[in-house]
């Protein structure tokens, strides 16, 4: 067997840092959100972060981040954010996450996004990498007719609203402001738990942003039409990997596909802007795949320590109880508080009652 030990997040050493970072260029798949920074980062801002180590018999360990609560339950570290989670392991460690669960005394670790693992994959991440394909000619390589569509309204922008300009890596505040209350407005009106209301989320977002050094750090994608900022993204890059969480669009353009535009010029500006990677994360949507030309298997699920695997059927049963349940998991990942989630429940029924 092995030692587990369940360690804050500042107390990561460097020497365990760095055995983190050099078992991802060993996984077969590398995210920003794999990165140790990222699990330090959300430490900073919730109480409940947890690193699990686990060390076998070899001296070879195995990191587990994650969000530790009540009654020995856990969860992927960053929770809503988390679009990619799992198990980052040295080299011929002998152990998985059960038993890793077990040796900390957790009972089960409920699971979404979960990357280089064996189980069944009820579903695909999405993304553009420049080692597959040439990503200038992607969108024209899928579809032909997208390209041409997105070529007349790139164009048809600029004619009617002022020169097109994208911008990777903007540092412009008002701009990130902008991006994040145009994607509460879109969640209020979609019926969604406005997750950026939630103060650890919006205090990690606000540090990520403003932090333009190290490893891991925030980039800010920007599309201008004239003096009007029509589209914007965010997320954390590290390792010429960019990983976008906030995508929205000023309402008042929406006749131009802002967004699209801006993912199109987004792949053929990435190199030269040091990127070589460009995520889209759960291929949820059916936008996405028209900018990919890789997918990664994800898996949903519940693990216990005990090793049974439980996938529930989160999309079984009428449209109105899919929709409660989805919002309800979206206020129990991003609430860590019994009064966040009960005000959250309240908003959502006033929501409910009003759709």
């Amino acid at each position: 067997m092995y030692q587990v030990d369940a360690i804050r997040t500042d107390r990561l050493t460097h020497e365990d840092r760095a055995r983190w970072i050099a078992a991802l260029a060993d996984a077969d798949f590398v995210s920003p959100l794999l990165h140790p920074d990222f699990t330090v980062l959300v430490g900073t801002t919730r109480a409940d972060a947890r690193i699990l180590i686990a060390t076998d018999k070899a001296a070879r360990k195995a990191f587990l981040p994650i969000h530790k609560l009540a009654f020995g339950f856990a969860r992927p570290i960053g929770s809503v954010f988390s679009d990619y989670h799992g198990l980052i392991a040295e080299p011929a460690f002998r152990g998985n996450i059960s038993s890793v669960l077990a040796g900390a005394g957790l009972r089960a670790f409920r699971y979404f996004s979960l990357v280089n693992s064996r189980a069944d994959s009820p579903h695909e991440g999405a993304y553009a990498d420049a080692s597959i394909s040439d990503l200038t000619t992607l969108v024209q390589d899928n579809s032909a007719s997208r390209a041409k569509t997105l070529r007349r309204l790139d164009r048809k922008l600029e004619r009617e609203v002022g020169d097109v300009v994208l911008e990777i890596g903007d540092t412009d505040t008002a701009a990130y402001a902008q991006l994040l209350h145009w994607k509460s407005q879109q969640f209020i009106a979609t019926a969604r738990h406005d997750v950026l209301g939630v103060s650890w989320a919006r205090k990690m977002l606000d540090t990520l942003q403003t932090c333009q050094t190290g490893d891991l750090t925030g980039c800010l994608v920007t599309l201008r039409a004239g003096d009007h900022l029509v589209a914007a993204e965010f997320g954390p890059r590290w390792n010429g990997i960019f990983h976008p969480w906030i995508a929205a669009y000023d309402s008042d353009y929406a006749a131009y596909s802002p967004g699209n535009i801006l993912v199109k010029r987004l792949l053929d500006n990435m190199q030269q802007n040091g990127l070589h990677r460009y995520d889209l994360g759960p291929a949820d949507a059916g936008y996405k795949s028209g900018f990919a030309n890789g997918t990664v298997a994800l898996a949903e699920g519940s693990l216990r320590a005990k090793g049974q695997r439980l996938t529930p059927r989160l999309t079984s049963g009428s449209h109105l109880v899919n929709k409660v349940a989805r919002r309800w998991e979206q206020i129990l990942l991003s609430e860590p508080t019994v009064k966040g989630r009960l005000t959250g429940a309240a908003l959502a029924a006033a929501s409910l009652m009003r759709s």
